[in-house]
């Protein structure tokens, strides 16, 4: 039973953490290399645009957790989280208008 109730500790403490970490700086990297691949210039505006995205997203899931939304034993970001989508591409969209169509 140690061992089990260690496995499930690392797991939720060290290795689901490091995935999603790892993941999100991937996910950055890949960004910035598409932009400079494709610029033939560095945008590293990702990491604004990646914290806008988890910001909306958190502000979303505690919303949805304040008035009592949720989906059973499955978190509530899953819901949040096309609404911080959402947010984040019309955020992208009205910078792109507005800023860099002048460029």
């Amino acid at each position: 039973m140690d061992f089990l109730n260690a496995l499930v500790v690392f797991s939720n403490f060290v290795f689901i953490p490091a995935l999603a970490y790892g993941s999100q700086l991937a996910l950055g990297a890949l960004g910035v290399t598409l932009i400079y691949g494709i610029l033939r210039f560095s945008n590293f505006a990702h990491g604004d645009t990646m914290a806008f995205g988890a910001m909306i997203t958190i502000i979303g899931t505690w919303w949805l957790q304040s008035i009592g939304v949720g989906l059973g034993p499955l978190p509530t970001a899953l819901i949040a989280l096309p609404i911080g989508i959402l947010f984040c591409s019309l955020f992208i969209l009205a910078t792109d208008r507005f800023v860099y169509r002048f460029l």
